[in-house]
This record gives structure tokens, sequence and C-alpha cells, in this order.
């Protein structure tokens, strides 16, 4: 097992006419050994970049990449010791799985125990009835697991998941990512997953690094990214049904959040008189109470297996607020309602840095 360092890794693109695009901006990034750390953030934030420069598919424009304390910024690809897997899969047609897992082992001369790599690899993840089928004939899932055998195989340093399960439908999203958490703890290896899932981040990764525009927002495990945001683009980001940002104003003692003329929130800490705010309240966070609250109208209420999803409408706020109610919990279209929001899991951000507040 090893550790990953990135210090200050930075990458421009260039063209010629047109403005530099800073892709990544000055990642500093440390990886313990054994740890699964999810890149997790929307399409074009630098996550797949940062992924390409560690593996040596992209040149670096600055800083450093190391692994077990030694650099290999410069090193080709081959020399690295990384094992990758892209969400394209990348499988050769014409080779049966067998002969796919064999491949790089063989380029990198290690023909003599190449059979017996092959054999315990493929029992280690399930793929043995499937060793004489070529790629054609595989399901999704099955492709994906060959995959993730071949660069396993190779004993890497580092491995390397670019959306690994962008591909699979629902139910092999489910299977295959208990499947990959498994595996990861079993052999041990440390672990970059590169995705826009969040649910794959939250689910798989020890920690997570939240990527916007080339630059991490927010770095921690699971739990602390989604119960402590450090920014509002995280807050929203991370969490499904999405949280309810409202604008609000600090009442005059600063205990409060004005979200209207009629409307106050206690908030979690003290805010500057007058503080432009933004506030995040998760719908799961809400309870709808009897005589006591803020006065709300059901828009919409959609019953679900577990629990139900209401769309409410609160007094003088400009933008409607969704609320996740008990499974029994029936509610019409124009009823009205009272909510009550708990301070301590209120998130309260500036709404000029969208910075939190606490």
């Amino acid at each position: 097992m090893t550790e990953l360092e990135l210090r200050d890794l930075r990458k421009t693109y260039r063209s010629r006419g047109r403005p530099p695009v800073e892709a990544v901006r000055g990642l500093d990034l440390l990886l313990r050994s054994g740890e699964l750390l999810g890149l997790l953030g929307p399409s074009g934030c630098g996550k797949s970049t940062t992924l390409r420069m560690i593996a040596g598919l992209e040149t670096v424009t600055g800083g450093d990449i190391l692994v077990g304390g030694a650099p290999v910024t410069h090193l080709p690809a081959q020399r690295r010791n990384m094992g990758v897997a892209f969400e394209n899969y990348a499988l050769y047609p014409p080779l049966t799985v067998a002969e796919n897992l064999a491949f790089g082992l063989k380029a990198r001369g290690r023909r003599a125990d190449a059979d017996r790599r092959v054999a315990e690899m493929a029992e280690r993840i399930g793929l043995t009835p499937l060793l004489d089928a070529r790629p054609a004939g595989l399901s999704s899932g099955q492709k994906q697991r060959v995959a993730l055998a071949r660069a396993l195989i190779r004993e890497p340093d580092v491995l390397l998941l670019d959306e690994p399960l962008s591909h699979l439908d629902a139910a092999q999203r489910d299977t295959t990512r208990r499947e990959l958490k498994r595996i990861q703890r079993d052999l041990g290896h440390t672990t970059i997953l590169v995705t826009h899932d969040q649910e794959e981040a939250l689910s798989l990764a020890d920690r997570i690094a939240v990527m916007r525009d080339g630059v991490i927002q927010q770095l921690g495990t699971p739990y602390e990214i989604y119960d402590h945001p450090a920014t509002v683009f995280v807050a929203d980001f991370v969490g499904e049904p999405a949280i309810n940002l409202l604008p609000a104003t600090a009442t005059a003692d600063g205990h409060a959040a004005r979200l209207s003329d009629v409307l106050e929130l206690p908030l979690p800490v003290r805010a500057e008189a007058g503080r432009e705010l933004i506030v995040g309240v998760r719908p799961e966070d809400w309870s709808l109470t009897g005589a006591d609250g803020l006065p709300a109208r059901v828009l919409a209420h959609e019953p679900l297996p577990e629990s139900g999803l209401a769309t409410l409408d609160l007094a003088g706020v400009d933008r409607p607020v969704t609320v996740l109610t008990g499974p029994d919990v029936r509610l019409a279209h124009d009823e009205r309602v009272r909510l009550t929001a708990d301070p301590r899991l209120t998130h309260v951000f500036d709404a000029a840095t969208g910075e939190s507040l606490r």
C-alpha cells in the first residue's frame, strides 16, 4: 500500500488565438495508504484531468505528483505502476476475457506467471466462468468487472477509476458498487474514484474532495461533506433531494434570518445585523407542526414507498421549498401547514462569498 501526494498540481490548456483555460488550479492533496478518495464534481470541474495527470496520460503544467514519497511527475505512464479503469472499459474486442487480463502482464515481461495471476484475479472478482468469452458477449456490468480486474492484476501502487459505474443501470450500479467496495477493502489499494454521482461517492469513499472550476471546494469524510458543507456549492451539489437554499437577511439581534417581511428562521450562529445570507435546510430537516412554525401552503405532495415529498409555498418567499414527510402523511393541494427547522441542522452561508458561517 502506498501514499499518493499532489503538490500545487496545475493544468492549463493553451491554443493559438484563444485565452488559456485553467483546468486544474493548484491542487494539494494527500491520500493515505489504502484510502479510497472520491473526486466529486460536475462535468468540466477538472476531476478527470487530475486523474489523467496522475496516470501520466496528460502532461502537467506545474506542481508535483509523488507516489510513496518519490516524484513521478515526469515519468511516462508505463513506468508509474498505476492501474486505470475507464468509463468506456477500453477492452480489446478480438481478445477473450483471459487474454484481456493477461495482456498487460505479458507486455511487461510477466508471461511466466500470467496464467496463474489471471486465474487468481478471475476467482476473486467472479470472472472465472467468463474467461473464454469476448467483450461483445458481455453485459455492461461484466465488462466493468473485466476492466477493474485488468487494472488490479498489475498489482498497482495506485488504482484510478474514472466514472466506473456510469454506463450501468440502477440495479447493476448497486451490485457493482458493493463489489467494488469489497474488492478495494480486501486488496487495500490506494484508490481515486472520479465521479459526478454523489451517491457513488458518498457510499464508496473514505473521504471526498468536491471540485469546482479546477479547485477543491471541500475535503472531508462523507458525513463531514453532507452534514457540514463548507460552501453553498457543496451544499447544493451533495444531497438528494436537493437542499433548500433561501435568501435571507440577519435580524437586528443576529439570532434569526428574515426570509420575508413576515417570516423569520432561527439561526445556529449569530450573524451581523443586516448581513445578507443564504439559509440552507435539507428536505429531511423540516418538521410539519401544528400551531407553531412558518405558515405554508401545499403545492404538491408525492407519496413514496418509504416517505413523501411535499412542495410548499412559504408566504412572501419567492421560491418553493421541498420537505420529506413520513410515509403515512397525506397532504392535499392548497392545504395549510406549518414548518419548523431545528437550528442545529440549519446551514448558514454568506451571500456574497458563498462560504459557511460555521
